[in-house]
């Protein structure tokens, strides 16, 4: 039973209920009785192309900061000018058909000759109803231009539209200086110098040149340049802020025949990729304290690349290119090398690898050696030619100039041809010509190095290793002296000297350093060897557990047995 009275009162409450009934109005517009939105104006120039030659827009001007356009109407040999204007563009956003506006309210204000103080601050009120469409005639007689063309009235136009409920838009405004027909105000004409438009440029400035050809009948006719339409409307703070960094610049007051040339700095726009810039230009005519006769164009430059700052071919190939920085200068990232200070590029370093292994020379080296070979190849080189230098004074490696006649004829330098990579080498050097009473270490240096195009010479590699030059005593009974013969010299007989034959009554001489053997072979004392201690105690701690191998024998068979009766478990 409750349930069904629930039932019959949701019923009678939804029959209860009314929703908006649409109302037809005249003009055929259908809106809800609710309407949330004003309506809003907007008109524009209506079809007035018989008269085109006779209107000129000429700016803007700037109320409450909001822009209106201003235009300049010719009257024709008749004294007036009809003109049309449309709109049809007005609409309300609570309409669902058509553009819900009902009426249309177009005020004139101020339209009077120049010089008339007579005039009806309420201006003229027309009303046209949605039928129009938004097309509204006037006709434009009174002369708002001095006889002089130097001082000027504007003439105001204000819109405003009515929706079907009564609301109303905000105005809409439109501002009109009319000029008898001849009248002496011209819209400037300027002639460009266009030859850098479309053009590729690496300069760090760019040149806006041109003349005024005519138009300007007080001398107040202005040229300015910008990378952006916005920095024209910007404060004169902007402006200003901009013109110091070289970003914005406008030109001196020009009369008819004067030339103009107007610099901007473009260096702030490169990057390491070739990029568009356009340079907008402004040109105006400046009257009772506003632009008019305002119009734009514009110029089109390339940008090269970092300022056109090209990288060597080979560079490009090795890998290399331009990468911008934090400050968003070019920055060479490559193998080789730019000096932006001198602008000179230069190539990496050669590369040669050379296959040698010192070890096989030093085991050769026995204590009767006195020549011995350095023999290698040129594995890999980036270079045409390859010469190998080797020497026991590093000081003859740095040119052959400097190689001296008793480096050369004792053997302490020697040098090859030039070889290409795959080519082997085989240098000799001597050592009686160092050998003193002492055993030593002399350190050998292998020297790879290019000669350029310049004929200088560009070190490769070096590459070091040591060698033993070991002295020996005389040996007694091995010496098989000869008589001398001076007509007819007899080489010295070889002799084969081993040196476990002098030093292997010490112990440990096996491990002996150079310095040791040598204190030895000359009637030293045999050293003590330094790990002959450690040895002993190894061997004790050895002998101190006697069986040692049995007991790991013993503890691995317990080990087997206890691991087999678990597994029998």
């Amino acid at each position: 039973m409750r349930t069904a009275l629930a039932i019959v009162l949701l019923l009678l409450l939804t029959g209860l209920v009314q929703h908006p009934q649409p109302t037809e109005l005249a003009d055929e517009i259908t809106v809800y009785s609710t309407d949330n939105y004003d309506p809003v104006a907007d008109m524009t120039l209506g079809a007035n192309q018989a008269i085109a030659s006779n209107i000129a827009h000429t700016g803007t001007k700037t109320v409450a900061g909001q822009e209106w356009d201003m235009y300049r109407f010719t009257l024709d040999s008749t004294g007036q000018l009809n003109v049309e204007f449309d709109a049809s563009n007005s609409s309300d956003p609570d309409a669902t058909a058509g553009n819900g506006i009902n009426s249309y309210e177009w005020n004139i204000f101020f339209d009077m000759p120049y010089g008339d103080d007579q005039f009806n601050l309420e201006g003229h009120t027309f009303s046209e109803p949605a039928s129009s469409n938004g097309l509204f005639t006037y006709s434009f007689q009174n002369v708002t231009v001095s006889e002089d063309g130097t001082q000027e009235n504007q003439i105001r136009m204000e819109l405003r539209v009515y929706d079907t409920v009564g609301k109303v838009s905000e105005k809409f405004r439109m501002y009109f200086v009319v000029a008898d027909e001849g009248s002496v105000d011209q819209e400037p004409v300027f002639q460009f110098d266009a030859s850098n438009n479309m053009t590729l440029t690496d300069s760090d400035v760019f040149y806006i040149n041109g003349s005024l050809v005519s138009g300007s009948e007080t001398g107040e006719v202005f040229v300015e340049g910008a990378f952006s339409m916005d920095d024209f409307d910007k404060s004169a703070i902007g402006k200003y802020n901009l013109l110091v960094e070289g970003l914005f610049v406008r030109s001196a007051a020009l009369s008819d025949s004067d030339t103009f040339s107007l610099t901007l700095f473009i260096d702030g726009f490169y990057t390491n990729l070739s990029e568009t810039l356009h340079v907008y230009i402004k040109t105006y005519e400046w009257r009772s304290s506003e632009e008019r006769w305002v119009n734009h164009h514009w110029f089109e430059i390339t940008l090269m690349p970092c300022q056109g700052l090209v990288a060597p071919e080979d560079a490009i190939n090795a890998g290399g290119e331009f990468i911008l920085d934090e400050d968003g200068h070019c920055q060479w990232d490559g193998a080789w090398t730019y000096d932006p200070t001198t602008g000179q590029w230069e190539a990496p370093a050669p590369e040669v690898s050379i296959d040698f292994e010192p070890t096989s020379v030093q085991n050769n080296i026995s204590p009767t050696t006195n020549h011995f070979l350095i023999n290698g190849t040129i594995s890999s080189t980036t270079v045409e030619e390859v010469f190998i230098e080797v020497t026991f004074d590093y000081t003859y490696l740095t040119t052959v100039e400097t190689v001296t006649a008793y480096a050369l004829d004792l053997g302490l330098w020697n040098g090859s041809s030039g070889l290409s990579e795959g080519e082997t080498f085989s240098l000799g050097l001597m050592l009686d010509p160092i050998r003193s009473n002492v055993t030593f270490y002399e350190t050998v240096y292998i020297y790879a190095y290019t000669i350029t195009e310049n004929n200088t010479i560009l070190s490769l590699e070096t590459i070091t290793f040591s060698i033993p030059v070991i002295n020996f005593p005389d040996l007694e009974n091995n010496s098989n002296e000869t008589e001398e013969n001076p007509t007819n010299p007899q080489l010295p007989p070889v002799v084969t000297i081993n040196i476990s034959d002098y030093v292997s009554h010490c112990d440990g001489w096996e491990s002996f350093t150079i310095e040791q053997t040598n204190q030895v072979i000359n009637g030293s004392d045999c050293p003590e060897a330094e790990d002959s201690a450690s040895v002993e105690d190894d061997e004790s701690e050895g002998d101190s557990v006697p069986g040692f191998e049995a007991w790991l024998l013993i503890l691995a068979l317990l080990f087997a047995v206890s691991f087999r009766r678990k597994l029998n478990v």
